[in-house]
């Protein structure tokens, strides 16, 4: 397999891409940030790893188990409100990763019990933590604890460079075909590809430190809000080389590209 890069201030840019899309060849749409773009950004979108599917799987009945869905939508997946510990098949084996994630379920965010710690000591504000339970013994995980973001941003998302989806019958995504489908009405948007997240500067009060946006971002079925850190914390993991992290700079509207 032979793998290349092809930016947009390359010399010909546009011939060049004409020229990979004529072969057909199969192309991947990304954002590479610049140092300057990471160190002039004062928010970072985080994303863990995935390495387990919430219990039980089978036909997704982790949701009844893990959530009051009186607000959920299984069209597009917004409104469901976690009300009791997620369940796990076993004990997470990655133990390098302090932080760690599920399959299908992109806002939880689990650390072990010296992270837990660590952001207690440094007053991170606006969290809260609890335990999973492994699901077939019915106890306690013992070596990580869910880590909860108590604050939810006002909206201020700017979407120019992404797709709206709205839960309604055949939709931008060509999906809800079935006119018996019972859509919401409610409006998600695809991950930006290029360009990166653009949110209102205005959103982010100082006296935030982890906070989710208002609002909700997938396809299909699936939707989930995006957790965000001040350069502060993102400082402060990197400092204590703390892993299973990535961190993503937020663009607000003066740096608008």
């Amino acid at each position: 397999m032979i793998e290349f890069y092809l930016y947009e201030d390359t010399t010909g840019f546009e011939d060049l891409k004409e020229a990979v899309d004529s072969y057909g060849i199969i192309s991947q749409v990304g954002t590479v940030y610049e140092k300057a773009d990471i160190e002039n950004a004062d928010w970072f979108v985080i994303n863990t790893g995935e390495y387990q599917y919430p219990q039980p799987e089978g036909d997704f009945g982790y949701l009844k188990a893990t959530f009051n869905l009186d607000a959920y939508c299984g069209v597009c997946g917004i409104g469901k409100i976690q009300n009791a510990p997620y369940r796990l098949k076993a004990e997470p084996k990655q133990t390098k990763n302090q932080f760690w994630g599920l399959h299908w379920e992109f806002e939880a965010i689990f650390v072990r019990p010296e992270t837990k710690q660590f952001l207690e000591n440094e007053k991170v504000k606006g969290i809260a933590f609890s335990k999973p339970l492994l699901h077939k013994k019915n106890s306690e995980v013992e070596s990580i604890f869910q880590l909860h973001i108590e604050t939810i941003l006002d909206r201020g998302f700017d979407d120019y460079n992404t797709k709206t989806v709205t839960c309604k019958t055949d939709n931008e995504e060509e999906c809800n075909i079935d006119t018996n489908l019972k859509c919401c009405g409610r409006v998600k948007f695809h991950h930006p590809q290029i360009g990166g997240y653009l949110f209102n500067k205005s959103l982010f009060n100082p006296d935030y430190e982890i906070v989710q946006t208002n609002e909700y971002f997938g396809s299909g079925g699936s939707a989930a809000r995006l957790q965000v850190v001040s350069k502060r914390i993102k400082n402060l993991i990197e400092k204590q080389k703390l892993k299973g992290l990535s961190f993503t700079p937020i663009v607000h509207e003066q740096s608008r590209r």
